[in-house]
């Protein structure tokens, strides 16, 4: 038997001293009539309602969250407008251009880097969209 299997056994073995009692006089909370025991911990867990520096800290959050979900909004349009479905946006009309027109030389020449850019800002959204979500729980 090992060292360690030896002072296991010795512990289990061990009688166990009955733990040391609360103060009486000093209780944490106290129940209010028609609240379970949680709900009596909630509310003394959430003291922090009145300090300030915690709520400026909340509207600076919510400020910048406006802030960012107004430009994935602006950038999800300009990203429409560059490869959407629709016959507006940019890549619809290079490629329905007639030929031997200025849109159709465009159109054979940067049809992919229209698209590159318009792949990067549909990941740029995303990730700002995980910035969001991943800040919520904090």
């Amino acid at each position: 038997m090992s060292y360690f299997e030896k002072k296991f056994k010795t512990l289990l073995e061990q009688e166990v001293a009955a733990p040391a009692e609360a103060p009486v006089d000093a209780p944490v909370a106290t129940e209010e009539p028609g609240m379970t025991p949680d709900e009596t911990t909630a509310a003394v867990v959430d003291d922090t309602a009145g300090n300030p520096a915690l709520n400026y800290k909340k509207e600076i959050t919510a400020q910048m969250t406006g802030q960012i979900e107004g430009y994935i909004g602006k950038i999800g349009e300009f990203n429409e407008f560059l490869n959407g479905m629709g016959g507006e946006s940019l890549q619809s009309q290079l490629n329905n251009a007639d030929c031997d027109t200025i849109f159709n030389d465009i159109a054979r020449s940067e049809t992919k880097k229209i698209s590159r850019i318009a792949q990067d800002l549909s990941g740029l959204i995303e990730s700002l969209k995980g910035y969001l979500l991943s800040h919520e729980d904090k």
